[in-house]
């Protein structure tokens, strides 16, 4: 048996072993999910370190990014600004203080940098998302290209402003909405977010049929072919 044979046969059993739990659960598929979350929990700090601390932190750190030529020069010379590197290492190793006694408010003052830092990344991220959607929400009702209305653009572009309005009027509590039919649009607001969240339900069973339609395929095609080469040797 080859290695890729060995791990054609290893990728369908755990396949199966997870997928038994359509059945019911069980300590194949247990044994399995366990296996999973150890190995995802080992590689996470490998990638870690090989992927982004050694290239972007470490490396510079000791030079060991550059190349020494034949000639002894080097492809780029030392910096030793990188060594100020250690001082945010430093302190995000003050974490480990919560285990010294007497020395856990040092951790406190990580913990506090963390979330004010975490807080206005959120706040950037949802301005820079935000403000894109409200702008784009401007569309014009009547389009036209060139001297003719666009019908189609037109229709899509009052949708679009109809869709909007309504839904932001379905969430408008500030006055009673049973009046000149007020209500009837907050109603077609409500549907039209059924209608809405029925397209990103749908989206999601497609793209997990997909992922199913892979697995089937690599079950009835590879594995089951390596599992009888195997057998027939």
């Amino acid at each position: 048996m080859t290695w890729a044979q060995a791990t054609i046969l290893a990728g369908g059993i755990a396949t199966l072993a997870i997928y038994s739990f359509l059945i019911k659960e069980n300590p194949f598929y247990r044994t399995v999910e366990h296996l999973f979350i150890g190995i995802a929990a080992g590689l996470l700090p490998i990638l870690t370190l090989k992927d982004f601390l050694w290239p972007n932190v470490l490396a510079p750190m000791v030079g060991a990014n550059s190349v020494q030529f034949p000639d002894g020069t080097f492809s780029e010379p030392y910096n030793p600004w990188f060594l100020l590197y250690l001082v945010p290492l430093l302190f995000g190793m003050l974490y480990y203080a919560l285990y010294i006694p007497g020395y856990e408010w040092l951790a406190k003052l990580v913990i506090g940098f963390s979330l004010g830092y975490s807080a206005g990344l959120a706040f950037k991220g949802f301005f820079a998302e935000m403000i894109p959607q409200l702008a784009s929400s401007f569309k014009p009702l009547i389009v036209f290209r060139g001297s003719e209305v666009d019908l189609f653009e037109s229709f899509n572009n009052s949708l679009f402003v109809f869709t909007l309005l309504a839904v932001m009027l379905y969430f408008f509590f500030s006055f009673r909405t049973k009046k000149f039919g007020v209500a009837r649009v907050a109603a077609a607001g409500r549907w039209l977010m059924m209608v809405c969240f029925g397209a990103f339900f749908g989206s999601t069973i497609m793209a997990r049929m997909a992922l199913l339609v892979e697995r089937l395929d690599f079950l009835t095609n590879s594995w089951l072919k390596t599992v009888i080469a195997v057998v027939t040797q």
